[in-house]
């Protein structure tokens, strides 16, 4: 019952975090099992990219800070993922 009562007080940061760390286990599979280099380079580039979005808006709580530094922030996760991607056809 106190299970339950836990389960309910969740909140949306919680369902981010455990988003997260599903993500994160997914990476780890595609890597463990997968013996495409360049497609498992692709998909956790892009896993990477949408977990550093997360992370600047509901962990670092950038949503309603300066537009500037928020959007220099997203294009860090956009062009070192990007560069990943471009370093895997090489």
């Amino acid at each position: 019952m106190k299970t339950i009562k836990m389960m309910k007080n969740l909140g949306q940061l919680e369902y981010f975090l455990v988003a997260l760390i599903a993500i994160t286990l997914f990476n780890t599979f595609l890597g463990e099992k997968f013996s495409s280099a360049t497609l498992v380079c692709i998909l956790i580039a892009l896993t990477v990219t949408y977990k550093g979005f997360v992370v600047i808006d509901h962990f670092m709580e950038l949503k309603g800070a300066n537009k500037n530094l928020r959007f220099l922030m997203k294009l860090y996760f956009v062009i070192f993922p990007s560069l990943i991607i471009v370093s895997a056809f090489y």
